[in-house]
């Protein structure tokens, strides 16, 4: 939860609705702290590791949904 643009606490059981290919259209801000991660995908042949990044962003418009 934001309020009066400081972090306060985190939301939990909040659904964020849309369009991927739309919701990418209204980022407005990308942060300089990219982290990494890792995982495994599995597919028909099998799990391979992979490994995938991305920084902070800040969506301008979202709709969320929850209690």
């Amino acid at each position: 939860m934001v309020r009066d643009g400081k972090i306060c606490e985190p939301v939990r059981g909040a659904t964020l609705i849309g369009r991927g290919s739309e919701i990418i259209k209204d980022i407005d801000m990308v942060g300089r702290n990219l982290a990494h991660g890792t995982g495994m995908c599995g597919s028909q042949s099998g799990s391979i590791p992979v490994n995938v990044g991305q920084p902070l962003i800040r969506v301008s418009k979202i709709t969320v949904g929850g209690r």
